[in-house]
Parts: C-alpha cells; structure tokens; sequence
C-alpha cells in the first residue's frame, strides 16, 4: 500500500516567509476545499523509494492554483511531476478582503511520499 500526505509548513523551509500586517490577515483566510492526492509514482513504489517535494504556488481570485515551482525535493526528479500534477487540481475558497475576493501570491506546501506496510 502506499500513501502521499501533506503538510504546510516544512520543519526547514526553504526561504523566509514573508511577514504579514494586519491588513493581510483576511487575506490567510483562503480555505482549501478541493484537495487532489498525488499518485505514487510506480517506479518509485517498485523501488522502494519514499521522499517529498516542496511547492510554491499561487490562488487566483477564484481560488485556482497558478505558477507551481518545484523549490526543492527529494530525492529529485522522482515525485516533483505527480506533487505538480496533484496540486494544480487543488481549489480554495478565494480569500476576501474588503468584499472583494483576492489572489494570494507564495503559498507554500510539502508533499511527501511514503510506503507504508
């Protein structure tokens, strides 16, 4: 059996998050209301491998993942395709600021892949 997990915060990102005022604070409140699992890939089962990717991306005004970038994984290359493929299926409920609905730029998340038993 084999499984994919996510989880939105990795114990060493990448980068700095960038810092928020209050005027931002509505806008974290885009909410995920379609989440797609991405496939292991079966090279990878076969070989026993297990490993994660880390992705920047953006929701669009109606909650739409844009501009995914791969910003590390391991190892590389081998989940990088299904982690994209997965996520650019992803929907949000679109932030709202001053009853408007707003884009949210850099949103971060790890996938990782691991067999299990």
């Amino acid at each position: 059996m084999t499984f994919c997990s996510t989880a939105w915060a990795a114990t060493q990102p990448p980068r700095q998050a960038p810092t928020m005022s209050a005027d931002d604070i509505e806008l974290a409140e885009s909410s995920l209301i379609v989440r797609i699992d991405p496939k292991y890939p079966s090279q990878a089962a076969r070989d026993g491998l297990e490993g994660w990717v880390i992705l920047s991306y953006n929701i669009d005004k109606h909650g739409s993942v844009y501009d995914i970038a791969v910003l590390d994984a391991s190892p590389k290359g081998i989940f990088d395709r299904e982690a994209r493929r997965a996520l650019a299926k992803w929907r949000y409920k679109p932030a709202v600021k001053g009853g408007k609905a707003q884009a949210v730029p850099g949103v971060m998340v790890l996938l990782e892949f691991n067999l299990s038993d």
